[in-house]
Parts: structure tokens; sequence; C-alpha cells
């Protein structure tokens, strides 16, 4: 739990305040592919199956298709790229160590869950050797 709630005060700061912004076209592109992944893999569950805590559900199953045929963590690249795209429309040095440690944290909070995931589901070191984390064919 103490992922979740530091993932959602990182991502709190580094958009807070939302005056002040400065146009940026990269910093959009970066939002709306963080969009696109993120509905993407909304739109791949199945209702009741996501989760937001790094816990798998008693009844869920393991989705291996859509933009998880490529990466396991689409809902954590749709946060990295959001956040980055964040920082292009108002940049600080606090908001930069913010995402960094965002970064970390969703790292630490995909480990856990990746660990949880192989007991409930075996067939997912499988999985795992055929996708990446975050980015596909690179991380």
């Amino acid at each position: 739990m103490i992922y979740v709630i530091t993932q959602f005060i990182l991502l709190a700061f580094i958009v807070w305040p939302i005056a002040n912004l400065k146009l940026s076209m990269l910093g959009l592109l970066l939002v709306l592919c963080a969009m696109l992944v993120a509905l993407s893999a909304l739109m791949t569950n199945r209702p009741g199956n996501f989760n937001v805590r790094p816990e798998p559900k008693p009844t869920g199953t393991l989705i291996v298709h859509g933009p998880y045929r490529y990466i396991r963590h689409p809902m954590y690249t749709s946060l990295f790229l959001g956040g980055l795209g964040v920082l292009f429309f108002q940049f600080s040095e606090y908001k930069l160590i913010a995402w960094l440690l965002l970064i970390i944290v969703l790292c630490l909070k995909a480990r856990y869950e990746e660990k949880a995931l192989s007991l409930h589901h075996p067939e997912y070191r499988a999985y795992q050797q055929k996708s990446k984390a975050f980015i596909p064919w690179i991380w």
C-alpha cells in the first residue's frame, strides 16, 4: 500500500499547480502517448481484473495481449510518459526529482507485483521472458 500512496503523492506534486503552463509540443505528445497507452491497457483488461494495488485479484486472469504483449506494466509506462510530459509544461528541479522518484517507486512496485503474479499465475515466468517491463524491446 505504501507504493500506491507514494505514487499518488509524487504524481500530485508533479502536476500541481496546473497554472502557469507553458505550451510544449513535446510535452503534449508525451501526455497524449501516455493517455493512449493507459486507455489501451484499460480496454484490454476485463472489468474487475485491473487493480491499483500491486496484488493480483483472486479471480483475476493474466492478460498477455494488447499492450501487454509488449510490456508487462503499461499503466506504469503511461505514468512515466505523462509525468515527463508535464515536466515539459512546467519544469522545475523539484518536479524532475519527483519524477525520478516516481520511476524508482514504480520500479519497486513492479518488482513486488511480479513476485505476487508469479505465485498467482504459474505461466507468468514464461510471459516475463517474452516481454519487457516498461518499454517495448528495451526495458
